[in-house]
Protein backbone atom coordinates (compact mmCIF):
# COMPACT_ATOMS: atom_id res chain seq x y z
CA UNK A 1 0.00 0.00 0.00
CA UNK A 2 2.80 2.43 0.86
CA UNK A 3 4.18 2.16 -2.70
CA UNK A 4 1.07 3.97 -3.95
CA UNK A 5 2.29 7.07 -2.14
CA UNK A 6 4.59 7.94 -5.01
CA UNK A 7 1.75 7.90 -7.56
CA UNK A 8 0.57 11.53 -7.02
CA UNK A 9 4.15 12.66 -7.65
CA UNK A 10 5.28 10.26 -10.35
CA UNK A 11 2.18 10.23 -12.56
CA UNK A 12 2.12 14.01 -13.26
CA UNK A 13 5.87 13.98 -14.06
CA UNK A 14 5.55 11.10 -16.52
CA UNK A 15 2.41 12.66 -18.00
CA UNK A 16 4.17 15.99 -18.43
CA UNK A 17 6.89 14.37 -20.54
CA UNK A 18 4.57 12.00 -22.40
CA UNK A 19 1.92 14.58 -23.28
CA UNK A 20 4.60 16.96 -24.54
CA UNK A 21 5.96 14.31 -26.90
CA UNK A 22 2.58 12.94 -27.98
CA UNK A 23 0.10 15.76 -28.58
CA UNK A 24 -2.75 13.69 -30.00
CA UNK A 25 -5.46 13.04 -27.41
CA UNK A 26 -3.32 14.89 -24.89
CA UNK A 27 -6.27 15.81 -22.69
CA UNK A 28 -7.85 12.37 -22.64
CA UNK A 29 -4.57 10.74 -21.66
CA UNK A 30 -3.83 13.30 -18.95
CA UNK A 31 -7.32 13.30 -17.43
CA UNK A 32 -7.62 9.50 -17.34
CA UNK A 33 -4.19 9.12 -15.74
CA UNK A 34 -4.94 11.82 -13.16
CA UNK A 35 -8.21 10.10 -12.32
CA UNK A 36 -6.18 6.99 -11.53
CA UNK A 37 -3.89 9.10 -9.36
CA UNK A 38 -6.93 10.62 -7.64
CA UNK A 39 -8.41 7.21 -6.84
CA UNK A 40 -5.10 6.03 -5.39
CA UNK A 41 -4.91 9.18 -3.25
CA UNK A 42 -8.41 8.60 -1.91
CA UNK A 43 -7.52 5.00 -1.03
CA UNK A 44 -4.37 6.19 0.73
CA UNK A 45 -6.31 8.83 2.64
CA UNK A 46 -8.73 6.18 3.90
CA UNK A 47 -5.87 3.97 5.07
CA UNK A 48 -4.04 6.89 6.64
CA UNK A 49 -6.91 7.46 9.08
CA UNK A 50 -5.61 4.56 11.17
CA UNK A 51 -1.93 5.32 10.75
CA UNK A 52 0.17 7.62 8.54
CA UNK A 53 1.72 6.00 5.46
CA UNK A 54 5.49 6.21 4.93
CA UNK A 55 7.46 5.30 1.83
CA UNK A 56 11.28 5.15 1.97
CA UNK A 57 12.58 5.49 -1.57
CA UNK A 58 15.47 3.22 -2.48
CA UNK A 59 15.04 1.22 0.72
CA UNK A 60 16.96 3.74 2.82
CA UNK A 61 15.26 5.00 5.96
CA UNK A 62 15.62 8.42 7.52
CA UNK A 63 17.91 10.23 7.90
CA UNK A 64 19.85 8.71 4.98
CA UNK A 65 17.19 8.27 2.31
CA UNK A 66 14.27 10.16 0.80
CA UNK A 67 10.96 9.60 2.53
CA UNK A 68 7.40 10.40 1.52
CA UNK A 69 4.92 10.87 4.33
CA UNK A 70 1.15 10.73 3.88
CA UNK A 71 -1.36 11.48 6.62
CA UNK A 72 -4.95 12.70 6.47
CA UNK A 73 -3.98 16.34 6.08
CA UNK A 74 -1.34 15.95 3.38
CA UNK A 75 -3.43 13.49 1.37
CA UNK A 76 -6.49 15.75 1.53
CA UNK A 77 -4.38 18.50 0.01
CA UNK A 78 -3.18 16.09 -2.68
CA UNK A 79 -6.76 15.03 -3.46
CA UNK A 80 -8.05 18.59 -3.80
CA UNK A 81 -5.04 19.64 -5.91
CA UNK A 82 -5.58 16.74 -8.29
CA UNK A 83 -9.29 17.56 -8.60
CA UNK A 84 -8.45 21.17 -9.48
CA UNK A 85 -6.01 20.16 -12.23
CA UNK A 86 -8.45 17.60 -13.69
CA UNK A 87 -11.15 20.29 -13.89
CA UNK A 88 -8.75 22.78 -15.49
CA UNK A 89 -7.65 20.24 -18.10
CA UNK A 90 -11.29 19.45 -18.84
CA UNK A 91 -11.92 23.18 -19.22
CA UNK A 92 -9.05 23.29 -21.73
CA UNK A 93 -10.51 20.33 -23.58
CA UNK A 94 -14.07 21.58 -24.01
CA UNK A 95 -12.88 25.05 -25.01
CA UNK A 96 -10.24 23.71 -27.42
CA UNK A 97 -7.44 25.76 -25.88
CA UNK A 98 -3.70 25.45 -26.53
CA UNK A 99 -2.21 22.17 -25.41
CA UNK A 100 1.26 23.67 -24.96
CA UNK A 101 0.39 24.61 -21.37
CA UNK A 102 -0.62 21.08 -20.36
CA UNK A 103 2.87 19.66 -19.59
CA UNK A 104 3.74 22.63 -17.40
CA UNK A 105 0.44 22.42 -15.52
CA UNK A 106 1.27 18.79 -14.82
CA UNK A 107 4.78 19.71 -13.64
CA UNK A 108 3.22 22.24 -11.27
CA UNK A 109 0.96 19.51 -9.91
CA UNK A 110 3.98 17.23 -9.42
CA UNK A 111 5.78 19.94 -7.43
CA UNK A 112 2.68 20.73 -5.40
CA UNK A 113 1.95 17.09 -4.52
CA UNK A 114 5.62 16.51 -3.74
CA UNK A 115 5.56 19.47 -1.35
CA UNK A 116 2.57 17.97 0.46
CA UNK A 117 4.09 14.49 0.73
CA UNK A 118 7.75 15.16 1.43
CA UNK A 119 9.15 14.30 4.85
CA UNK A 120 12.22 16.55 4.90
CA UNK A 121 12.74 20.24 4.45
CA UNK A 122 15.36 20.06 1.69
CA UNK A 123 13.05 18.07 -0.58
CA UNK A 124 10.39 20.67 0.22
CA UNK A 125 12.76 23.23 -1.30
CA UNK A 126 13.29 21.00 -4.34
CA UNK A 127 9.54 20.63 -4.89
CA UNK A 128 9.08 24.38 -4.52
CA UNK A 129 11.58 24.90 -7.33
CA UNK A 130 9.88 22.32 -9.58
CA UNK A 131 6.53 24.11 -9.43
CA UNK A 132 8.12 27.58 -9.62
CA UNK A 133 10.10 26.78 -12.76
CA UNK A 134 6.93 25.54 -14.46
CA UNK A 135 5.03 28.62 -13.28
CA UNK A 136 7.75 30.93 -14.67
CA UNK A 137 7.20 29.43 -18.12
CA UNK A 138 3.40 29.64 -17.96
CA UNK A 139 3.47 33.34 -17.05
CA UNK A 140 5.46 34.30 -20.17
CA UNK A 141 4.06 31.68 -22.52
CA UNK A 142 1.92 34.18 -24.41
CA UNK A 143 5.02 36.24 -25.30
CA UNK A 144 3.18 39.49 -24.59
CA UNK A 145 5.03 42.55 -23.35
CA UNK A 146 2.88 42.93 -20.24
CA UNK A 147 3.52 39.28 -19.37
CA UNK A 148 7.27 39.79 -19.42
CA UNK A 149 6.90 42.87 -17.21
CA UNK A 150 4.76 40.98 -14.71
CA UNK A 151 7.14 38.04 -14.71
CA UNK A 152 10.07 40.19 -13.58
CA UNK A 153 8.55 40.91 -10.16
CA UNK A 154 7.37 37.32 -9.81
CA UNK A 155 10.72 35.78 -10.74
CA UNK A 156 12.90 38.19 -8.75
CA UNK A 157 10.90 37.89 -5.51
CA UNK A 158 10.70 34.11 -5.78
CA UNK A 159 14.42 33.86 -6.47
CA UNK A 160 15.07 35.95 -3.38
CA UNK A 161 12.73 33.65 -1.46
CA UNK A 162 14.60 30.58 -2.73
CA UNK A 163 17.91 32.15 -1.72
CA UNK A 164 16.65 32.87 1.80
CA UNK A 165 15.19 29.35 1.92
CA UNK A 166 18.58 27.81 1.14
CA UNK A 167 20.28 29.96 3.76
CA UNK A 168 17.74 28.84 6.36
CA UNK A 169 18.21 25.19 5.39
CA UNK A 170 21.98 25.47 5.63
CA UNK A 171 21.90 27.09 9.07
CA UNK A 172 19.28 24.62 10.28
CA UNK A 173 21.41 21.65 9.24
CA UNK A 174 24.54 23.19 10.74
CA UNK A 175 22.83 23.66 14.12
CA UNK A 176 20.69 20.52 14.39
CA UNK A 177 22.45 18.07 12.06
CA UNK A 178 19.33 16.87 10.21
CA UNK A 179 16.65 18.11 7.83
CA UNK A 180 13.93 15.51 8.45
CA UNK A 181 10.77 16.89 9.98
CA UNK A 182 10.63 14.21 12.66
CA UNK A 183 14.27 14.50 13.70
CA UNK A 184 14.16 18.28 13.68
CA UNK A 185 11.02 18.29 15.77
CA UNK A 186 12.51 15.90 18.29
CA UNK A 187 15.80 17.78 18.59
CA UNK A 188 14.17 21.19 18.81
CA UNK A 189 11.87 20.03 21.57
CA UNK A 190 14.87 18.64 23.43
CA UNK A 191 16.77 21.93 23.05
CA UNK A 192 13.73 24.07 23.85
CA UNK A 193 13.56 27.76 23.03
CA UNK A 194 17.01 29.12 22.17
CA UNK A 195 17.02 32.87 21.57
CA UNK A 196 20.02 32.72 19.23
CA UNK A 197 18.20 30.21 17.03
CA UNK A 198 15.10 32.37 16.63
CA UNK A 199 16.60 33.95 13.51
CA UNK A 200 16.45 30.53 11.81
CA UNK A 201 12.73 30.27 12.48
CA UNK A 202 12.14 33.82 11.26
CA UNK A 203 13.92 33.04 7.99
CA UNK A 204 11.43 30.27 7.31
CA UNK A 205 8.54 32.55 8.27
CA UNK A 206 9.76 35.06 5.67
CA UNK A 207 10.09 32.36 3.00
CA UNK A 208 6.68 30.77 3.55
CA UNK A 209 5.03 34.19 3.88
CA UNK A 210 6.47 35.16 0.50
CA UNK A 211 5.35 31.90 -1.09
CA UNK A 212 1.80 32.22 0.26
CA UNK A 213 1.43 36.02 -0.22
CA UNK A 214 1.21 36.76 3.48
CA UNK A 215 2.02 40.49 3.77
CA UNK A 216 4.62 40.14 0.97
CA UNK A 217 1.99 39.99 -1.77
CA UNK A 218 3.09 42.58 -4.34
CA UNK A 219 3.96 39.84 -6.83
CA UNK A 220 0.54 38.20 -6.79
CA UNK A 221 -1.78 40.77 -8.44
CA UNK A 222 0.84 41.71 -11.01
CA UNK A 223 1.55 38.16 -12.11
CA UNK A 224 -1.81 36.42 -11.71
CA UNK A 225 -3.69 39.18 -13.55
CA UNK A 226 -1.77 38.51 -16.80
CA UNK A 227 -2.66 34.82 -16.83
CA UNK A 228 -5.53 33.30 -18.73
CA UNK A 229 -8.49 32.37 -16.54
CA UNK A 230 -7.78 28.64 -16.67
CA UNK A 231 -4.14 29.16 -15.67
CA UNK A 232 -5.29 31.64 -13.03
CA UNK A 233 -7.39 28.84 -11.55
CA UNK A 234 -4.29 26.63 -11.20
CA UNK A 235 -2.15 29.36 -9.69
CA UNK A 236 -4.84 30.64 -7.31
CA UNK A 237 -5.82 27.20 -6.08
CA UNK A 238 -2.40 25.60 -5.71
CA UNK A 239 0.67 27.82 -5.50
CA UNK A 240 -0.14 30.03 -2.52
CA UNK A 241 -1.66 27.08 -0.67
CA UNK A 242 1.65 25.21 -0.78
CA UNK A 243 3.15 28.02 1.30
CA UNK A 244 0.25 27.74 3.73
CA UNK A 245 0.75 23.98 4.06
CA UNK A 246 4.51 24.40 4.58
CA UNK A 247 3.88 26.96 7.32
CA UNK A 248 1.39 24.70 9.09
CA UNK A 249 3.56 21.60 8.86
CA UNK A 250 6.82 23.20 9.97
CA UNK A 251 5.34 25.36 12.71
CA UNK A 252 3.39 22.50 14.29
CA UNK A 253 6.01 19.74 13.90
CA UNK A 254 9.43 21.40 13.86
CA UNK A 255 9.31 24.88 15.41
CA UNK A 256 7.00 24.04 18.31
CA UNK A 257 9.17 25.72 21.02
CA UNK A 258 8.94 29.01 19.09
CA UNK A 259 5.15 29.14 18.73
CA UNK A 260 4.72 31.64 21.54
CA UNK A 261 7.14 34.01 19.83
CA UNK A 262 5.61 33.48 16.37
CA UNK A 263 1.95 33.84 17.35
CA UNK A 264 1.83 37.68 17.56
CA UNK A 265 4.07 38.06 14.51
CA UNK A 266 1.84 35.93 12.30
CA UNK A 267 -1.26 37.56 13.80
CA UNK A 268 -0.09 41.08 12.87
CA UNK A 269 0.91 39.95 9.40
CA UNK A 270 -2.43 38.22 8.89
CA UNK A 271 -4.40 41.26 10.03
CA UNK A 272 -2.46 43.57 7.69
CA UNK A 273 -3.03 41.14 4.82
CA UNK A 274 -6.78 41.04 5.49
CA UNK A 275 -6.98 44.84 5.51
CA UNK A 276 -5.09 45.14 2.22
CA UNK A 277 -7.26 42.41 0.71
CA UNK A 278 -10.40 44.29 1.73
CA UNK A 279 -9.15 47.53 0.18
CA UNK A 280 -8.22 45.69 -3.02
CA UNK A 281 -11.54 43.94 -3.59
CA UNK A 282 -13.39 47.21 -3.00
CA UNK A 283 -11.11 49.33 -5.19
CA UNK A 284 -10.80 47.15 -8.30
CA UNK A 285 -13.63 46.33 -10.69
CA UNK A 286 -11.38 44.45 -13.07
CA UNK A 287 -12.38 40.82 -12.57
CA UNK A 288 -8.88 39.35 -12.44
CA UNK A 289 -7.52 42.00 -10.06
CA UNK A 290 -10.52 41.65 -7.79
CA UNK A 291 -10.04 37.88 -7.68
CA UNK A 292 -6.33 38.38 -6.91
CA UNK A 293 -7.21 40.44 -3.86
CA UNK A 294 -9.82 37.84 -2.90
CA UNK A 295 -6.90 35.40 -2.73
CA UNK A 296 -4.92 37.80 -0.53
CA UNK A 297 -7.94 38.31 1.74
CA UNK A 298 -8.46 34.58 2.21
CA UNK A 299 -4.74 34.06 2.93
CA UNK A 300 -4.99 36.56 5.78
CA UNK A 301 -8.00 34.74 7.23
CA UNK A 302 -6.20 31.39 7.03
CA UNK A 303 -3.14 32.73 8.83
CA UNK A 304 -5.35 34.23 11.51
CA UNK A 305 -6.30 30.66 12.39
CA UNK A 306 -2.69 29.48 12.19
CA UNK A 307 -1.55 32.26 14.55
CA UNK A 308 -3.57 30.73 17.39
CA UNK A 309 -1.43 27.54 17.35
CA UNK A 310 -4.35 25.67 18.90
CA UNK A 311 -5.90 22.44 17.65
CA UNK A 312 -9.13 24.16 16.59
CA UNK A 313 -7.28 27.04 14.98
CA UNK A 314 -5.01 24.80 12.91
CA UNK A 315 -7.84 22.44 11.97
CA UNK A 316 -10.01 25.39 10.98
CA UNK A 317 -7.20 26.82 8.84
CA UNK A 318 -6.71 23.45 7.11
CA UNK A 319 -10.41 22.97 6.41
CA UNK A 320 -10.84 26.54 5.21
CA UNK A 321 -7.78 26.21 2.94
CA UNK A 322 -9.10 23.01 1.33
CA UNK A 323 -12.41 24.72 0.61
CA UNK A 324 -10.69 27.88 -0.61
CA UNK A 325 -8.67 25.91 -3.17
CA UNK A 326 -11.89 24.67 -4.77
CA UNK A 327 -13.68 28.01 -4.57
CA UNK A 328 -10.83 30.04 -6.10
CA UNK A 329 -10.47 27.55 -8.96
CA UNK A 330 -14.20 27.77 -9.62
CA UNK A 331 -14.08 31.57 -9.51
CA UNK A 332 -11.49 31.84 -12.27
CA UNK A 333 -13.05 29.11 -14.40
CA UNK A 334 -16.59 30.47 -14.23
CA UNK A 335 -15.32 33.98 -14.98
CA UNK A 336 -13.37 32.64 -17.95
CA UNK A 337 -16.44 30.79 -19.17
CA UNK A 338 -18.59 33.92 -18.97
CA UNK A 339 -16.07 36.16 -20.69
CA UNK A 340 -15.22 33.65 -23.43
CA UNK A 341 -18.91 33.00 -24.08
CA UNK A 342 -20.30 36.51 -23.73
CA UNK A 343 -17.26 38.77 -23.99
CA UNK A 344 -18.16 40.97 -21.02
CA UNK A 345 -15.44 43.55 -20.48
CA UNK A 346 -17.25 46.54 -18.94
CA UNK A 347 -18.48 46.11 -15.37
CA UNK A 348 -19.59 49.71 -15.01
CA UNK A 349 -22.98 48.91 -16.48
CA UNK A 350 -25.50 46.15 -15.89
CA UNK A 351 -25.57 43.47 -18.56
CA UNK A 352 -28.72 41.52 -17.74
CA UNK A 353 -27.01 38.21 -18.40
CA UNK A 354 -29.39 36.42 -16.04
CA UNK A 355 -31.94 36.19 -18.85
CA UNK A 356 -29.45 34.30 -21.01
CA UNK A 357 -27.64 32.17 -18.43
CA UNK A 358 -29.72 31.39 -15.34
CA UNK A 359 -27.69 28.34 -14.33
CA UNK A 360 -24.47 30.34 -14.53
CA UNK A 361 -26.02 33.04 -12.36
CA UNK A 362 -26.93 30.51 -9.66
CA UNK A 363 -23.40 29.09 -9.67
CA UNK A 364 -21.85 32.56 -9.30
CA UNK A 365 -24.29 33.39 -6.49
CA UNK A 366 -23.31 30.21 -4.69
CA UNK A 367 -19.64 31.14 -5.08
CA UNK A 368 -20.35 34.54 -3.53
CA UNK A 369 -21.73 32.84 -0.43
CA UNK A 370 -18.91 30.26 -0.44
CA UNK A 371 -16.29 33.03 -0.39
CA UNK A 372 -17.98 34.46 2.68
CA UNK A 373 -17.98 31.05 4.36
CA UNK A 374 -21.72 31.16 4.89
CA UNK A 375 -23.58 28.18 6.42
CA UNK A 376 -24.12 25.20 4.10
CA UNK A 377 -20.92 25.99 2.20
CA UNK A 378 -17.58 24.29 2.67
CA UNK A 379 -15.91 27.32 4.20
CA UNK A 380 -18.32 27.64 7.13
CA UNK A 381 -16.98 24.89 9.46
CA UNK A 382 -13.35 25.91 8.99
CA UNK A 383 -14.06 29.61 9.49
CA UNK A 384 -16.17 28.86 12.56
CA UNK A 385 -13.34 26.82 14.09
CA UNK A 386 -10.61 29.37 13.45
CA UNK A 387 -12.80 32.24 14.70
CA UNK A 388 -13.59 30.29 17.86
CA UNK A 389 -9.89 29.62 18.42
CA UNK A 390 -9.00 33.23 17.65
CA UNK A 391 -11.51 34.65 20.11
CA UNK A 392 -10.16 32.36 22.82
CA UNK A 393 -6.52 33.24 22.05
CA UNK A 394 -6.37 36.81 20.72
CA UNK A 395 -8.16 40.10 21.52
CA UNK A 396 -11.66 40.32 20.07
CA UNK A 397 -10.68 43.17 17.75
CA UNK A 398 -8.76 40.84 15.45
CA UNK A 399 -11.78 38.56 15.10
CA UNK A 400 -13.86 41.60 14.11
CA UNK A 401 -11.36 42.32 11.32
CA UNK A 402 -11.74 38.72 10.08
CA UNK A 403 -15.54 38.94 10.09
CA UNK A 404 -15.42 42.33 8.38
CA UNK A 405 -13.07 40.91 5.75
CA UNK A 406 -15.54 38.09 5.14
CA UNK A 407 -18.42 40.46 4.47
CA UNK A 408 -16.30 42.79 2.33
CA UNK A 409 -15.30 39.82 0.16
CA UNK A 410 -18.96 38.86 -0.19
CA UNK A 411 -19.90 42.47 -0.98
CA UNK A 412 -17.38 42.59 -3.82
CA UNK A 413 -18.74 39.35 -5.26
CA UNK A 414 -22.33 40.56 -4.99
CA UNK A 415 -21.34 43.78 -6.77
CA UNK A 416 -19.85 41.66 -9.55
CA UNK A 417 -22.96 39.48 -9.63
CA UNK A 418 -25.25 42.50 -9.98
CA UNK A 419 -23.11 44.06 -12.71
CA UNK A 420 -23.08 40.90 -14.82
CA UNK A 421 -26.50 39.36 -14.28
CA UNK A 422 -28.93 42.14 -13.32
CA UNK A 423 -30.56 44.60 -15.71
CA UNK A 424 -33.03 44.34 -18.54
CA UNK A 425 -32.75 41.64 -21.17
CA UNK A 426 -30.58 42.79 -24.06
CA UNK A 427 -31.97 41.22 -27.23
CA UNK A 428 -29.35 42.89 -29.39
CA UNK A 429 -26.55 41.12 -27.49
CA UNK A 430 -24.64 44.37 -27.08
CA UNK A 431 -22.60 42.84 -24.29
CA UNK A 432 -21.12 40.24 -26.62
CA UNK A 433 -17.58 40.82 -27.79
CA UNK A 434 -16.74 40.72 -31.49
CA UNK A 435 -13.98 38.14 -31.16
CA UNK A 436 -15.74 35.35 -29.31
CA UNK A 437 -14.32 31.89 -28.98
CA UNK A 438 -17.75 30.25 -29.35
CA UNK A 439 -20.82 30.79 -31.44
CA UNK A 440 -23.59 32.72 -29.69
CA UNK A 441 -26.16 29.95 -30.13
CA UNK A 442 -23.84 27.21 -28.90
CA UNK A 443 -25.18 25.54 -25.73
CA UNK A 444 -22.69 25.74 -22.92
CA UNK A 445 -24.51 24.29 -19.91
CA UNK A 446 -22.56 21.05 -20.24
CA UNK A 447 -19.40 23.05 -19.67
CA UNK A 448 -20.64 23.85 -16.18
CA UNK A 449 -21.13 20.23 -15.13
CA UNK A 450 -17.58 19.83 -13.89
CA UNK A 451 -17.69 23.15 -12.09
CA UNK A 452 -20.91 22.20 -10.33
CA UNK A 453 -19.38 18.89 -9.28
CA UNK A 454 -16.48 20.77 -7.73
CA UNK A 455 -18.94 23.01 -5.94
CA UNK A 456 -20.63 19.89 -4.62
CA UNK A 457 -17.27 18.91 -3.15
CA UNK A 458 -17.34 22.09 -1.06
CA UNK A 459 -20.76 21.07 0.24
CA UNK A 460 -19.51 17.55 1.04
CA UNK A 461 -16.61 19.01 2.99
CA UNK A 462 -19.16 21.00 4.98
CA UNK A 463 -21.39 17.99 5.63
CA UNK A 464 -18.55 15.77 6.84
CA UNK A 465 -16.67 18.59 8.55
CA UNK A 466 -17.03 17.08 12.00
CA UNK A 467 -15.43 13.82 10.84
CA UNK A 468 -12.60 15.64 9.07
CA UNK A 469 -12.00 17.71 12.18
CA UNK A 470 -11.83 14.54 14.26
CA UNK A 471 -9.22 13.01 11.96
CA UNK A 472 -7.19 16.22 11.81
CA UNK A 473 -7.26 16.40 15.60
CA UNK A 474 -5.34 13.14 15.68
CA UNK A 475 -2.43 14.71 13.81
CA UNK A 476 -0.17 16.06 16.51
CA UNK A 477 3.52 16.77 16.45
CA UNK A 478 4.20 13.87 18.84
CA UNK A 479 2.33 11.37 16.66
CA UNK A 480 4.06 12.66 13.55
CA UNK A 481 7.48 12.17 15.11
CA UNK A 482 6.53 8.78 16.52
CA UNK A 483 5.22 7.38 13.23
CA UNK A 484 8.02 8.73 11.09
CA UNK A 485 10.79 7.61 13.43
CA UNK A 486 9.29 4.13 13.60
CA UNK A 487 8.84 3.96 9.81
CA UNK A 488 5.07 3.71 10.12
Amino acid sequence: MSNLLIAPLLIPILLGVFTYLKKKRIYVIAIVALLVSLISSVVLAIYSVKSPIILSLGGYTAPYGIQLYGDVMSLLFVIVSTIVVIVVLYFHYINQLRDLTVPFILFILAGVNGSFLTADIFNLFVMFEVMLLASFILIVLGKKKYQFKASITYVVLNLIGSWVFLIGIGILYRVYGTLYYAHLGMRMQEAGFVQEHAIIVLLFVVVFSLKSALLVFIWLPRSYSVLSYELGAVFAALLTKVGVYAMIRTMTVIFVPYQEMLSPIILYMATATIIVGMLGVIKYKDIKLMFCYQIILSIGIIYYGISTFTQNGINGAVMYTLNDMLVKACLFLIAGLIIKRFGIIDLNKKHGLFHNAKLTAMVVLFLAFAIGGMPFTGGFPGKLLLLEAGIDTHPIGYAIVVVLGTFVGMFAMMRLFIAIFFGSKNTNHEFFSTDQTFELNQPYNKKLITLILVLCMTILISIFASDINQYLSNITDEQYIKHEMMGG
